[in-house]
């Protein structure tokens, strides 16, 4: 950082430069006042930087689990009128579960986060 500094007095009155330490009326006019100006000028130096974000999200597909739910949600009814009784029961409760659990493989939510500067 560079800094340079400039000091002037000047009568308050009629505009005569003055030196810094003087006191007392002015020379030219014979009023009292002075108005001391300070000049400093700076050099200042900064690098910025960007950071920067970008998010996309998308559903991806699994058609293959996709088609193996609506076979058992279509098969279901199917098997349960072939079978009855305890047997149907609970082959309709497996394939329930079945396709409760698989239900969520069908599709899933991707989120891609990419991150940068410039």
């Amino acid at each position: 950082m560079k800094e340079d500094g400039k000091e002037t007095a000047t009568c308050k009155w009629c505009g005569t430069s003055l030196s810094l330490t003087h006191t007392g009326p002015c020379p030219k006019c014979g009023k009292e006042g002075k108005i001391i100006a300070v000049e400093i000028n700076k050099t200042i130096g900064f690098k910025g930087s960007r950071n920067w974000e970008r998010q996309r999200e998308f559903f991806e597909k699994n058609p293959k689990i996709k088609w193996l739910i609506i076979a058992i949600t279509l098969g279901s009814p199917i098997l349960g009128s072939i079978l009855s009784g305890l047997v149907g029961l609970i082959t309709g409760l497996f394939l329930g579960l079945l396709s409760y659990l698989l239900g969520p493989l069908a599709v899933i939510k991707v989120r891609e986060i990419e991150r940068g500067n410039s």
